[in-house]
């Protein structure tokens, strides 16, 4: 009967685990119970073996067994593949909906400056037969508006000239590169901890309301992101730091700081935290594979361009030194705000883990260089630490966990964390699908497509009066590039005189009113001296931009008013 076989196999697991039977109907009445808990023994012990073959420290091992006090999770049969796709959903959307530029340099210190080359102008004035005098280097890395300008190139053979499909295609590359940083994070949290742990990680990772915005962007800071994540995984996937990864890890990084000069500090860390440890072999051969592709692109791009190896880099360093304070001068701890505020409710508990273990100790080295050296360097811009945050919850968030696991104090107010998470996933949500379908910098990519699609445009005069800051309009979206162009921000300009200064192909026939503060008044005096202007369309700011301003109207809502002079 079923109830004697149910009852005969659990006899048979009693006696397999060596405890007394008695053959009484009670005997089942706990077998559940008695079932759980051999259960649980054998994924301790197997959890022990896990953790000894990552390496893990034995001191670390009866802590990292406590993480059975988090409610559990059923992963997925294959959960680096699910959270893959999870991170792809959010992304593939931001590169379709999310339209236009986070920031000026993503924009025209990639974009513009690609684009111009590849029909055969140089919008920055960058390249040295493009400049009068002494020519003189701008101080930018090549390498990534390059592989921009090949791409462009590709597009215009192929008859794809269409400036926002153009930009949708560049988005789509970039959520796929972004995804490394989910997939690699994921397996620098398994081997920190364990499959639970991991997948909590990668999640994150996946879902944070910033990744699938910042990730399509041109910002060299995050696209940066994804190689230093190869690099530092590299550093810590085994026990013992093998050649092949050494050299390997120094490849990936000086890559990196092919993309973004500042990280060359982040392989200088990981470079000091081999030489502490008397690794001088992994040392060498890691500096070794750093310095192989700035030599051979940074270098060899200069070369090319300038007669001399590393004109970019020289110039950079220059530059910087001398303006060190110019942008902004933050305080030292500012970076340190950031990073606790970024990651939203998790935050503080992010960084106490981070600084709790130091482990892994390359990595986490490396890391801590590209903190302080930014910490100390006056001029903090928010998005100069984009390229490590991603390490820095990775390491941070799985110490934290692991010494919470530990905790008697959070082990009694489990109610307490299961809050946090749950404001920090609602407050996650809510900004995630807000920037998701955010058309950053909206008015400005609008008005030069509806510039694009009108007739016999020469040029155009952006006044600003009102404010006095005139913003950079992007010619990417117009497809010229040899646009009469001039900013008006003074109300005593001669308009007629800066007009007539431009030859008849490039003189400007559109003014574009940048904000409607005070309109009819600047209208009435460009029309005094260029004559009747007649209204030709608007561009609106897009939602965010204007919840932006609702919040802080130092935040300008920049509503371009765009009118063609009607007569010669």
């Amino acid at each position: 009967m079923p109830w004697a076989r149910r009852s005969s196999n659990c006899l048979t697991v009693l006696a397999r685990s060596g405890a007394p039977v008695r053959t009484t109907a009670g005997t089942c009445a706990h077998i559940g119970t008695v079932a759980s808990t051999l259960r649980a023994n054998a994924l301790d012990r197997m959890h022990g073996v896990m953790i000894k073959s990552r390496g893990i420290p034995l001191s670390d091992r009866v802590v990292a067994g406590n993480f059975d006090r988090m409610r559990p999770i059923r992963l997925p049969r294959d959960p680096l593949l699910v959270l893959t796709l999870i991170a792809l959903v959010p992304r593939l959307l931001a590169a379709v909906l999310s339209g236009g530029f986070f920031a000026q340099d993503d924009h025209f210190l990639v974009i513009e400056s690609a684009a111009s080359w590849a029909h055969g102008a140089d919008y920055n004035n960058w390249l040295p037969w493009h400049q009068s005098g002494t020519p003189t280097p701008s101080g930018h890395s090549m390498m990534y508006p390059g592989l921009h300008f090949i791409l462009f190139k590709l597009l215009d053979l192929l008859g794809l000239r269409d400036p926002e499909g153009g930009m949708i295609i560049v988005r789509l590359l970039h959520a796929i590169w972004s995804l490394v940083v989910v997939r690699i994070g994921y397996r620098m949290a398994l081997r920190l901890s364990g499959s639970d742990m991991a997948w909590r990680t990668g999640l994150f990772l996946a879902l944070f309301y910033f990744m699938p915005f910042l990730s399509v962007r041109n910002l060299v800071e995050v696209v940066c992101i994804p190689l230093l994540m190869l690099g530092s995984w590299r550093l810590m996937r085994s026990d013992q730091l093998r050649w092949q990864d050494a050299l390997m890890a120094g490849v990936w990084l000086g890559l990196a700081v092919n993309i973004r000069f500042q990280t060359l500090v982040f392989a200088f860390g990981a470079g000091l935290a081999l030489l502490l440890q008397q690794k001088w072999r992994q040392a060498i051969l890691f500096g070794s594979g750093t310095a192989l592709p700035i030599i051979l692109f940074q270098g060899g791009i200069d070369l090319f361009i300038w007669g001399r190896p590393f004109a970019e880099i020289g110039e950079y360093v220059r530059y910087n030194a001398e303006n060190a304070t110019t942008y902004f001068d933050q305080p030292w701890y500012n970076y340190l705000l950031v990073l606790a505020g970024i990651f939203l409710f998790l935050g503080p508990f992010v960084l106490f883990g981070y600084f709790r273990r130091w482990r892994p100790w390359v990595p986490w080295l490396a890391v801590l260089a590209f903190l302080a050296f930014h910490s100390w360097h006056p001029n903090k811009q928010e998005r100069f630490i984009l390229p490590i945050v991603p390490l820095v919850f990775v390491f941070g968030y799985t110490a934290w966990e692991q010494w919470r696991a530990g905790s008697t104090w959070w082990d009694r107010h489990r109610a307490v964390w299961r809050g946090l998470l749950v404001a920090t996933w609602s407050l996650n949500g809510v900004l995630l699908v807000a920037l998701t379908f955010t058309f950053s910098k909206r008015s400005r990519v609008e008005t030069m497509s509806l510039l694009r699609d009108m007739p016999e445009v020469h040029g155009y005069i952006e006044e600003d009066s009102s404010e006095g800051e005139a913003p950079l309009l992007p010619l990417y979206y117009f497809g010229r590039w040899d646009l009469g162009q001039a900013w008006v921000t003074d109300t005593t300009t001669d308009l007629r005189a800066l007009v007539d200064a431009y030859a008849p192909a490039q003189r400007p026939n559109i003014v574009l009113f940048v904000g409607k503060e005070d309109l009819d008044q600047r209208i009435a005096r460009v029309q005094r001296q260029l004559g009747p202007l007649r209204i030709e369309g608007e561009a609106e700011p897009g939602l965010v931009d204007r919840v932006v301003h609702w919040l802080n109207p130092v935040n300008r809502n920049e509503t371009i008013v765009i009118t063609r002079i009607q007569t010669p």
